[in-house]
């Protein structure tokens, strides 16, 4: 099986577990159900590859490493 990884600074995984902490609380504030989506997108060939987050708000996580490897 092959395993995609995202190497992410420390501001940017603050960020995300921040965001969903926020979630979590507006959800169960409105009694709602959701979740949240994390894109990569990646120029080719590789040039500039950033990562978003949407949950709440849609931010802009900035560039990010990526990687395929082989478990």
């Amino acid at each position: 099986m092959r395993t995609l990884e995202i190497t992410l600074t420390e501001e940017q995984y603050q960020h995300i577990q921040e965001e969903i902490k926020y979630g979590g609380r507006k959800m169960l504030e409105e009694e709602t159900l959701g979740g949240f989506e994390i894109t990569l997108h990646a120029g080719v060939p590789n040039i500039y590859t950033y990562l978003e987050m949407n949950y709440i708000n849609k931010i802009d996580l900035g560039e990010v490493e990526w990687s395929f490897s082989k478990n």
